[in-house]
């Protein structure tokens, strides 16, 4: 059985699409290592790439795709309402089949190395890949933002994994981690009042003591006027509806109501199932047999 990895990196862009298809280009660019979506969001100013493929070609393709990011952004000039440190964002690498965590982060250190000596990106690892307690979760490594971390990559305690203690001075720093499988969503609400969507992203967010492996932000979205409170959810920890029902029930206490969803990227099937099972009332319902 051959080894199949998947990395799924963001980059600090959703206006310009002749910069996303350079990154685009750049991901598909090696065999054995197959670019199967790009999600752009304008609103957020960021894309989101994801690859699969045997272990060497996918790291190979990511860095092509990094390499990219870093000589067609300037983040002296980027604006989004997504949280982010640099040109190349979290950037996490996924055992698909036949691959362990450890192979994993043996890979993203690779992957780290050699953008930093080679890009001269200095890289933060998370999660599985964190070297430090303290930078286990992602937001703890990327709540400055860019222009936050421009001040404190100096001190001692800022030092990055991998490269020289400063800034890329367009490209900023990348956070790299190792992580099992997620599902990023958005959850959109009928009101422009960012600080509700912030409240009720608090509600439940693992590192305000709600669920594990549960992260959300409130953003508002200009172009709709509109707010979405956007999540990343481990869907084999708590399911996709439970965190719609938890949004829905909390917008009820401002007199709001959910308006929609959508997916950022590729999202498993049994997540997809997990809803379909509940909001069906399904009874007796076997995946295996009765799904054509």
């Amino acid at each position: 059985m051959s080894k199949i990895i998947e990395c799924i990196p963001n980059f600090s862009e959703g206006k310009n699409q002749a910069v996303i298809d350079k990154i685009s280009e750049a991901a598909a660019s090696v065999p054995n290592a197959r670019l199967i979506n790009v999600n752009v969001d304008p609103a957020y100013n960021r894309c989101v790439h994801t690859i699969i493929g045997e272990p060497q070609a996918v790291l190979e393709a990511t860095f092509r795709a990094c390499k990219a990011a870093v000589e067609n952004i300037d983040m002296n000039h980027h604006k989004g309402e997504h949280p982010r440190i640099g040109a190349i964002d979290a950037s996490p690498i996924i055992p698909i089949e036949d691959v362990t965590m450890e192979e994993c982060v043996e890979y993203a250190n690779q992957l780290a190395e050699r953008v930093s000596s080679e890009l001269k990106v200095p890289v933060y690892l998370y999660e599985k890949a964190a070297k430090k307690p303290e930078r286990v979760k992602l937001q703890n490594v990327r709540h400055p933002e860019y222009e936050g971390l421009c001040e404190l990559i100096s001190q001692p305690e800022w030092a990055p994994d991998y490269g020289e203690a400063k800034m890329h001075p367009t490209a900023g720093a990348m956070p790299l981690g190792v992580r099992g499988p997620m599902v990023a969503f958005n959850i959109t609400l009928n009101t422009p009042d960012v600080k509700i969507a912030k409240h009720i992203a608090q509600s439940f967010r693992e590192a305000k003591g709600g669920y594990e492996d549960a992260r959300a932000i409130g953003v508002y979205i200009a172009e709709r006027n509109v707010c979405q409170v956007s999540c990343m959810i481990n869907y084999k920890i708590v399911p996709l509806y439970r965190i719609i029902e938890m949004v829905r029930s909390e917008a009820r206490r401002y007199g709001l109501s959910i308006i929609g969803t959508e997916v950022c990227g590729m999202v498993p099937f049994d997540a997809l199932m997990d809803c379909c099972e509940f909001y069906m009332q399904l009874e007796g319902f076997n995946r295996k047999k009765q799904i054509l």
